[in-house]
């Protein structure tokens, strides 16, 4: 499709419309599949939120034991500004209903910008909450919580007691922390503030006090004590279970602790994640981008430490914190009050990601020469590579070009799609006056799209016209597209799509079982999901003839034929067309003939069906039917329509 060259001016490989249709197989181009309802039995998402309201507002994958032959399907069902439901689905294809410690928050346009990324068997969410719980969420197999360990409020206090001469002044301060099974510490929090006590000199020690516990949803299991004789130096006195709130300290002296206690680690160490709205895993690190509430982080990109980074207490991983301490600088601010904030971050493409604003463009590439040293070289080099073009919110697709190299696609919101690759910053051609339907500054749901590989394909829902929510689709052909005449932009492999499966709010690629006729598994695919509003929900897309049950119709039309130039008439008398067997016997393909760009035209329905006398032994695997009533005479220009 083009519908940016003037009409006389298409190439001969190109057309002014194809919609519901694509060009996998065929070269004329094939009528697109439709989409069929998953079930949702048991998920609470279509019995609990009003199935007349609510929508599938997101869908994301994990794999838990890191199989990439055993994944989770996690979606999120809402109703705007009022509730939202929670849910996924095993291996096994059962839901399992999950309370999140803080509810969504469900108002425009937060309800649909919940973005999930997995770790570790832990699945990151970016997503704004309700109330004041200004954090990083996650799942970490048993609870859908907050990310990271927050501190005591206050701090701990400290009394005399028994009778002797403990003496000298002392300062205290405490962390909470979680445990695994095997007792090792896997999360702790940066400390609370320091008490200083000066002891009277008669008791035998002082007691300490645990500060109150933090909100249930926060699950500390112990509570670490750090003591120190200067209030600089601290030293973990202790780590109790936070069943035991007190601890006597017998020290004898204040320059005792340095013996046989550990060093505390640095303030900064144990921050916890922002508000973040995009996320990114990069080998061993979390990439978070942009900030949900607070504009001074609109343009900011942090990242955790390493995933093994040594510590003087280790940890088990460093997955839900970030660090502030002399070892490494932790995050960096793009240009902020410029260009917008962020709008998206890419995957990893040959070595670099992607930071995109509505109208900056960056790069960020891996020094690799932070985190285990006292530099405090930042991890990653982050360059603007320019400063005219941007991506809308949602809309940047890992995937590959047409000679199989990883890339990037996105929507620039004033040219359109565009991409990153080997070759550079390129804008894919071919969609201008399509490009001026898509409503820019939707409300609800402006873009979102996914890379389907099996075929080769990128596909966007955008919301066309007046529409604040999606209403047509974008497909590229991925391999079908080539250079434009110059290396900044490529051209070629575009068709349409619009009816129910275009009105999707969002979309995620998931692994899917592929059954033979036998029932048994005979590979794993990877699928398109998409959320729509009730009753269809959840949908698996690319399958059937039908979206959800309603029908669509798929049509090509063609480029004007001059045949004899602007100044010559010319005309047609006889034609024929070679199709592949049509899956159902008797379907109707309605070829049009039109005249001098619809001064007259003529359709004529053509019967596809199996001839019936084949050669013994052989399979008809496609037929020829000829046409000679679509003669069309005294004609400068003669376009053709084929439809369904």
């Amino acid at each position: 499709m083009n519908d940016t060259d003037p009409v006389g001016l298409i190439p001969p490989d190109q057309c002014l419309s194809a919609m519901n249709v694509e060009f996998w197989l065929s070269a004329l181009g094939e009528r697109r599949a439709g989409c069929v309802a998953m079930s949702l039995n048991g998920s609470g998402l279509n019995d609990g939120l009003g199935i007349h309201s609510a929508a599938i507002v997101h869908i994301s994958e994990r794999f838990p034991t890191n199989d990439p032959n055993v994944g989770e399907v996690w979606t999120i069902g809402a109703i705007e500004g009022s509730a939202s439901a929670t849910a996924y689905r095993t291996n096994e294809a059962v839901w399992m209903a999950v309370t999140p410690d803080d509810a969504w928050d469900n108002t425009i346009p937060n309800i649909y910008r919940i973005i999930a990324q997995g770790w570790y068997a832990k699945h990151f969410f970016a997503g704004n909450t309700s109330g004041s719980v200004d954090r990083l969420h996650l799942w970490d197999g048993t609870n859908l919580r907050r990310a990271g360990q927050v501190p005591p409020a206050a701090a701990p206090t400290a009394v005399d007691e028994g009778g002797g001469t403990f003496a000298g002044i002392r300062y205290y301060r405490v962390r909470y922390a979680k445990q695994d099974g095997s007792g090792k510490t896997v999360i702790r929090s940066e400390p609370s503030a320091v008490k200083t006590f000066t002891p009277s000199g008669t008791g035998a020690g002082a007691t300490i006090t645990k500060p109150a516990a933090s909100s249930p949803f926060e699950r500390e299991t112990h509570w670490e004590i750090e003591a120190s004789g200067d209030n600089a130096n601290f030293y973990v006195l202790v780590v109790l279970a936070v069943g035991t709130t007190t601890y006597n300290d017998t020290t004898s002296s204040p320059g005792g602790y340095a013996s046989p206690a550990a060093l505390s680690d640095p303030i900064g160490t144990y921050l916890l994640q922002p508000n973040a709205e995009y996320l990114l895993l990069d080998e061993d690190r979390l990439i978070m981008t942009g900030h949900f509430t607070d504009k001074s982080q609109g343009s900011r990109v942090s990242w955790t430490p390493p995933f093994a980074e040594p510590t003087l207490q280790p940890l088990l991983d460093s997955s839900e914190r970030i660090t502030l301490n002399t070892l490494e600088v932790s995050h960096a601010d793009l240009d902020n009050y410029e260009g917008g904030d962020i709008t998206g971050v890419s995957k990893i493409a040959n070595g670099s990601f992607y930071i995109f604003k509505w109208s900056h463009i960056y790069q960020a590439t891996r020094t690799n020469s932070a985190g285990n040293t006292a530099s405090p070289t930042p991890a990653y080099d982050i360059v603007c590579i320019s400063k005219s073009r941007g991506a809308l919110p949602g809309s940047g697709i890992s995937g590959a070009d047409e000679y199989g190299q990883a890339c990037i696609y996105f929507l620039d919101p004033l040219i359109g799609p565009s991409r990153l690759g080997v070759p550079g910053l390129q804008l894919v051609r071919g969609l201008r006056k399509t490009w001026t339907r898509v409503n820019r500054l939707a409300t609800g749901v402006t873009a979102h799209g996914v890379y389907y590989p099996e075929k080769r394909q990128v596909w966007w829902w955008v919301a066309a016209d007046s529409s604040n929510y999606p209403t047509l689709g974008l497909k590229l052909q991925v391999n079908e597209t080539t250079e434009a005449g110059t290396t900044v932009e490529v051209a070629r492999g575009w068709s349409l799509f619009d009816g129910r499966i275009a009105q999707a709010y969002c979309s995620a690629i998931i692994n899917v079982e592929i059954r033979d006729a036998l029932g048994d598994v005979a590979t794993i695919a990877r699928r398109p999901y998409i959320g729509l509003t009730a009753p269809d929900l959840l949908q698996q897309c690319d399958l059937l003839s039908t979206d959800a049950g309603q029908a669509y119709v798929a049509q090509i039309l063609t480029r004007p034929y001059m045949n004899q130039g602007i100044l010559n008439k010319w005309g047609a008398m006889v034609g024929a067309l070679l199709t592949d067997v049509p899956v159902t016997v008797g379907q109707t393909l309605t070829i049009s003939v039109i005249r001098d760009f619809g001064v007259e035209g003529k359709s004529v329905p053509i019967v596809l069906t199996v001839p019936t006398a084949q050669t013994p032994g052989l399979t008809v695997s496609q037929i020829l039917t000829l046409i000679d009533n679509l003669s069309m005479s005294s004609t400068y220009a003669l376009q053709f329509l084929f439809s369904d």
